[in-house]
């Protein structure tokens, strides 16, 4: 893991961001000619009838705030990835129960608990349910590290099985999702956001804070890394479990510590996934999996500042794209960049070059 960010390694991103940004619009650009043409007169429908909005700086800010709020989940799988060694499938999970939990105590339609006979209304204020329902999703991280992955560690329990455990528990909670909330996409909130008119972009009030609340939720983490005692552990433990454990550090607390802050950081990221794109389904999180899984890898594994910059490519890359492509071809799209940077740098954006064999 990295303690800082040396001027080699932003020059290194920065070089390989510009490499996979030229390749990608090149692709684009010839291999997309007619629908080139297609979004061109749809841009100039859009500028005429949303005052001057351009459709190129509108989507790279779109970009910037689905990165923004891809990191808060991809922070946390790649923190137990840098601890374990985990690769843990049933994270998108966490993404959609934490956005659940929050309709669920906020919704004023009635509600009712699996298998109890009888239903009712919890109709809490947004404000208050979404902190709840984060608590509760990172209560239910420290369950799932007691009851199953402290056991499987204890018993010395190879990574692939572990691997194969959480994508059981991947199906076994987006089916559960499904059965309790069923399968129709929810709104967190139902009133209209407003929208702003900021020269060429167009913003909503509920997009502009849930930027905010990102951005404070990153240099929280930041903050923890680097600067808490705890952070500092979490980090040693990232670097060399052995070598942390005979220094006196408590590894099995450190890593149950970054099950709850990768659970609710997972939940925090569903919830403003949902205003942001206006409901959620149940099988939502699933489909963000590979996203995540994307930008962890592209950033570098187990580095969680390399997952934020990973984040954020993914995210302005699939946005941009549509510009040029049909909007079901942005996540292909952003799976393309993630082979072509790892084909200039297999390590990753900010991850290490390490010695097989």
């Amino acid at each position: 893991m990295l303690a800082t960010l040396d001027r080699r390694a932003l020059l290194r991103a920065a070089l390989v961001f510009l490499i996979a940004a030229v390749g990608i619009t090149a692709v684009l650009t010839m291999g997309g000619a007619a629908e080139a043409a297609t979004a061109e007169t749809e841009a100039v429908t859009t500028t005429a009838s949303s005052g001057g909005t351009n459709l190129l700086i509108q989507n790279l800010f779109n970009g910037i705030v689905f990165g923004l709020l891809l990191a808060l989940a991809s922070v946390g799988l790649s923190l137990i990835y840098g601890t374990t060694g985990l690769s843990n499938f049933a994270h998108g999970e966490m993404v959609t129960f934490g956005a659940m939990i929050t309709y669920f105590l906020a919704t004023p339609q009635e509600v009712s608990f699996p298998l109890l006979p009888f239903s009712f209304s919890v109709n809490w204020p947004f404000w208050l349910a979404a902190p709840v329902g984060i608590a509760i999703a990172t209560g239910f991280g420290w369950i799932q590290d007691k009851i199953i992955w402290s056991q499987l560690r204890r018993r010395r329990v190879a990574m692939v099985q572990q691997m194969i455990v959480s994508i059981g528990l991947s199906l076994a909670l987006v089916n559960f999702i499904q059965w309790w909330m069923g399968g129709r996409p929810v709104r967190l909130v139902t009133s209209i956001d407003p929208r702003n008119q900021y020269g060429p972009i167009s913003v909503g009030n509920v997009t502009l804070i849930s930027m905010a609340i990102a951005i404070a939720a990153i240099l929280g983490v930041a903050f923890f890394l680097q600067r808490t005692r705890l952070g500092r552990a979490t980090r040693a433990v990232s670097d060399n479990p052995a070598l942390a454990s005979a220094s006196g550090i408590k590894v099995n607390s450190i890593i149950r510590i970054v099950w709850m802050m990768a659970a609710g950081l997972a939940a925090l990221g569903g919830i403003l996934l949902a205003l942001y794109q206006q409901g959620i389904g149940f099988d939502d999180g699933t489909k963000l999996l590979m996203m995540m899984f994307a930008a962890v890898t592209l950033g570098g594994l187990g580095h969680p500042y390399g997952a934020l910059v990973g984040s954020l490519i993914i995210g302005i890359v699939a946005e941009v794209s549509t510009v040029w492509l049909p909007p079901d071809l942005k996540f292909a799209t952003a799976l393309g960049i993630l082979i072509i940077v790892l084909l200039v740098r297999p390590q990753g954006i900010l991850g290490k070059p390490e010695r097989v064999g």
